[in-house]
């Protein structure tokens, strides 16, 4: 991909992009200005040898290497990172969209307590989650312990976060 392609790739965050010499040696910057709350990976440094500093805004950064290392790492980094932000973002939202879901169905008066208990999840591609999800013998541990703990604040507790989650 050459550079105006690389420009048009990331033009929502793209400030500026210059050369400069500093003691005798070529360095390129690339500036961009992210959203409010967006993070800079702390491993995008050192996997593409690049210098990554804030700028004097809130959500600009300057990316940096020297011309050697070239324009395709600061690019790569810096696409990397906006893929980043951008799955943390619909991470969020799934997760704001499965509790409304969650939420719904533990409102529906149709739908008994014994049929909420035995509530399960399920995956279609379960053999990609099985470094996160918990163990047997740990699940049901879990559920036994949630069982004996189980009172009548337990419910109170419940019931204010849904008065909280509607409010939101």
């Amino acid at each position: 991909m050459n550079i105006k392609e690389r420009i048009k790739k990331i033009n929502e965050f793209f400030r500026e992009m210059q050369i400069v010499n500093v003691d005798g040696e070529q360095i390129i910057y690339v500036v961009v200005s992210f959203p409010k709350g967006w993070t800079i990976s702390d491993q995008l440094e050192e996997k593409y040898n690049i210098t990554i500093e804030r700028g004097q805004k809130q959500g600009e950064y300057y990316f940096s290497a020297d011309i050697e290392t070239g324009e395709e790492q600061i690019f790569d980094a810096i696409d990397e990172n906006i893929s980043r932000m951008k799955e943390i973002i619909e991470r969020a939202q799934l997760l704001r969209d499965k509790t409304l879901e969650l939420k719904d169905l533990f409102e529906d008066e149709t739908i008994t307590i014994e049929q909420l208990r035995k509530l399960t999840f399920t995956f279609n591609e379960l053999s990609q989650l099985e470094h996160v999800l918990p163990s047997k013998s740990n699940t049901v541990s879990t559920t036994k312990n949630i069982e004996d703990t189980s009172t009548a604040q337990d419910f109170n507790d419940v019931e204010k976060n849904n008065k909280k989650m509607t409010k939101a």
